[in-house]
C-alpha cells in the first residue's frame, strides 16, 4: 500500500509539474489529487524537495527507457529522430502536459540546488541519447563527416523543449512544424 501511494504521489505530482509547474502547487493539492491527507505526504517526501528529486529521478528513467527502446527498435537514423519527436508528442497530446525538464528549467532560478542538479542530468541524459543517435548516423554515412553530433543534439533537444512549450501555450502545430524543418535540416546535410 505505501508504494503505491508514492508511486500515486510521483505520477500527481509529474502532472502538476507538467502543467503548472514546481512552484505552481502545493502539498495541499498534491493531497486532493491523491486524495490523502497533507499530513500523509510528509511520510514518503518529508519535504517538496525529496518530492521534486524524486519525480526528476523517475521521470530521466522513463525517458532513458524510451530512448533505449528507439535505440533497440529504429535503425536508421530519420525513424531515431522520429522516435525521439514521439516522445514529445506525446508529452502534448496528454492534457496539454509538457515535458519536466521544460517545466522545471522556467523555473530553475528558484529550484532546490538537489533539483536543479537532477534536471542538470535529465537534461545530460537526453541530450546524451540523442547525440548517440546522431554519431551513429555519421558513422554509417546517414549524416556528413564533418557535422558534430554533439552540437547539433544540443540544437535538437533545445528546439523540440522550446517548440512543446509554445505548442502549449498557442495551441499550435508548432512542435510538429518544428520537428519537421529538424529532420528536414539534419538528413538533407549529405
Amino acid at each position: 500500500m505505501s508504494d503505491d501511494i508514492k508511486t500515486q504521489l510521483l505520477d500527481a505530482a509529474q502532472l502538476l509539474v507538467q502543467t503548472r509547474g514546481h512552484n505552481g502547487y502545493s502539498y495541499r493539492d498534491l493531497a486532493e489529487q491523491v486524495g490523502i491527507r497533507t499530513a500523509s505526504i510528509h511520510y514518503h517526501f518529508p519535504a517538496k524537495t525529496d518530492l521534486a528529486v524524486a519525480l526528476v529521478r523517475r521521470y530521466r528513467d522513463m525517458v532513458g527507457d524510451a530512448m533505449a527502446k528507439i535505440a533497440v527498435e529504429k535503425t536508421s537514423l530519420a525513424d531515431r529522430l522520429e522516435g525521439v519527436v514521439a516522445l514529445y508528442s506525446y508529452c502534448l497530446k496528454t492534457n496539454s502536459r509538457i515535458c519536466v525538464a521544460s517545466a522545471l528549467a522556467g523555473e530553475f532560478a528558484s529550484l532546490p540546488k538537489e533539483v536543479q542538479q537532477e534536471l542538470n542530468r535529465l537534461m545530460t541524459d537526453s541530450q546524451g541519447w540523442i547525440a548517440r543517435f546522431l554519431t551513429e548516423g555519421r558513422t554509417r554515412g546517414e549524416l556528413p563527416a564533418s557535422c558534430d553530433p554533439i552540437a547539433l543534439a544540443h540544437l535538437w533537444y533545445a528546439t523540440l523543449q522550446g517548440a512543446l512549450a509554445i505548442a502549449r501555450a498557442t495551441e499550435g502545430n508548432t512542435l510538429a512544424e518544428v520537428a519537421g524543418v529538424l529532420k528536414q535540416l539534419t538528413l538533407n546535410q549529405k
